[in-house]
């Protein structure tokens, strides 16, 4: 009968005080990007040029008209970061993505396109990270805003705003573009 309750008071017991030798220390926490939004979270300015060269750039669907940044079109996009204005300058990743034409106004100077360009590092202390940057593109202004929307790696959860004006614009399709970007990641 005594074996009998003992048997019962183990039962009931938990298995640490059972076999307190072989139980190992709770391992600790893994860190959590998600426990207070803000408590993590850094700031980061990055400025960089974009060397747009005309032949990376194909229109892979015609809109409804045939000028080449009208209504409807989608051109492809993988150009060159650098560090610097001049293409020779340090490479530190590619801007690849997409643009579609979205304005109906077949006038040259009011183009409006819609665009979303992933900027991937490869070089530098972001190597390996992106930036997802997205939003309404008024061709033709000096100076363009557009919405950080996204990131990985160093740019995880990432948001904030972007100011790119072109420096210089060349009847072939090429120009440089500058970039001034403000991310907020974790």
């Amino acid at each position: 009968m005594a074996t009998i309750k003992i048997f019962l008071l183990l039962l009931l017991l938990p298995p640490t005080v059972i076999f307190a030798d072989s139980v190992a220390a709770p391992a600790p926490a893994p860190d959590n990007i998600f426990e207070k939004p803000g408590s993590l979270e850094r700031y980061t300015y990055i400025h960089l040029y974009v060397q747009i060269i005309n032949p990376t750039q194909p229109l892979v669907v015609r809109g409804p008209n045939n000028n080449p940044l009208g209504f409807g079109n989608m051109i492809m996009v993988d150009n060159p970061l650098t560090e610097g204005i001049d293409s020779s300058s340090k490479l530190i990743g590619r801007e690849q993505g997409y643009t579609i034409g979205i304005s109906r106004d077949p006038v040259f100077s009011t183009t409006i396109n819609f665009l979303t360009l992933n900027l991937a590092f490869t070089d530098g202390e972001h190597n390996g990270s992106t930036i997802t940057v997205m939003g309404r593109d008024p061709v033709f202004n000096a100076q363009r805003e557009l919405m950080v929307v996204g990131g990985t790696g160093a740019f995880r959860m990432a948001r904030g705003y972007s100011f790119w004006t072109i420096d210089s614009f060349n009847i072939t399709g090429n120009s440089v573009v500058e970039g001034n970007i403000h991310v907020f990641h974790y």
